[in-house]
């Protein structure tokens, strides 16, 4: 599915905007669709959230603090804190603050952590281009995202025939975490126990293959 990943604190707005991406997504580019979710309590827990519900875009609203959560407690980060961490696993991923309030000196100096910072007001007034913009992020990084699985399969291939070089080595460690990030898949599973589980393969096979040269010294 091709996701957007709405954050919001207060229910009635978050509701609001959703019906009127959902709409505007309907007419324009059938298929999308928004997934919306109150912040969550801990900033660990957006990570499988974001995995798991494959979302493709993520838009996070900056005052994240006000509305109560389900315990009647309060988050206590902004967007512009939650954003900061999202790019120490996300560092590609298309991210949005979309926001009621002024800019904020903190949301200023966060802004390069953002794809684009907009108030609600000037998103609303030209939500086509806005939203357009927003989609092409999201289908750029997936066709960036499928090369890059693409590439993976092929170095395990190598691997499996022994044939993989220092190089390859190398590289296939640096897509496992370039793609341990959100976005589609037709594969049930989630991309991440894709990855450990392929990372676990690898490691056998370079097992059973120092094994086979150690038993060939010997002869």
């Amino acid at each position: 599915m091709k996701n957007i990943g709405l954050i919001d604190d207060k229910d009635p707005q978050r509701l609001a905007f959703m019906r009127k991406l959902d709409l505007k997504l309907e007419e324009e580019y059938p298929g999308w669709k928004v997934i919306d979710s109150k912040p969550f309590k801990e900033i660990n827990d957006y990570n499988p959230w974001i995995l798991e519900n494959e979302i493709s875009i993520l838009i996070i609203d900056e005052r994240l603090n006000e509305g109560k959560l389900e315990d009647g407690t309060h988050v206590g980060y902004y967007g512009s804190s939650l954003v900061k961490e999202l790019r120490n696993y996300f560092k590609d991923f298309p991210i949005y603050c979309i926001t009621n309030f002024d800019i904020s000196d903190e949301l200023k100096e966060s802004t390069k952590y953002f794809n684009l910072v907009l108030s609600r007001d000037s998103f609303d007034k030209d939500i086509k281009n806005y939203l357009n913009s927003f989609i092409k992020t999201g289908i750029s990084f997936y066709t960036e995202f499928q090369k890059e699985l693409g590439r993976l399969g092929e170095l395990s291939e190598k691997i499996a025939k022994g044939e993989a070089t220092r190089d390859d080595i190398a590289e296939i460690r640096a897509l496992q975490t370039r793609l341990v990030i959100p976005h589609l898949t037709q594969d049930l599973q989630s991309r991440e126990k894709y990855l450990t589980d392929l990372e676990e393969k690898i490691e056998e096979i370079k097992g059973m293959q120092q094994t086979l040269i150690k038993y060939l010294d010997k002869k």
